[in-house]
């Protein structure tokens, strides 16, 4: 390991370097006030909270649209299937509640597990 060498400054010597960095450090400070800062109006920013959340609204309204349609078609064809072909109708009931409580138990079964 190399040595270093410490040199001791007398405090004389040291309030002059410290004088010195200070009025560095306030040129430097100086030098950054000079630069012009830009902030945007109050309107500009009201515009941009109207924008967000008109375009928050219409998607909001495509989703709620979405879902409703899905909905529907998913109604119908239960109806269609009850009404129309009642086999199925229970065939599928029967199906769906089988596979939730295997989906349902098999999650169960990795959260005890530590999965």
């Amino acid at each position: 390991m190399k040595k270093q060498k410490v040199i001791v400054l007398d405090s004389e010597q040291q309030n002059k370097q410290e004088i010195l960095a200070i009025s560095k450090m306030q040129e430097g400070l100086n030098k950054m006030e000079q630069f012009p800062v830009y902030s945007p109006d109050l309107q500009w920013f009201e515009q941009m909270v109207l924008a967000e959340k008109q375009r928050i609204r219409k998607k909001l309204i495509r989703d709620l649209s979405i879902y409703l349609i899905v909905a529907i078609i998913i109604l119908c064809g239960i109806m269609i299937s009850l009404f129309q072909m009642p086999a199925v109708f229970i065939f599928l009931q029967i199906a769906t509640t089988i596979f939730i409580a295997f989906y349902s138990g098999t999650r169960l079964m990795k959260k005890v597990n530590g999965g």
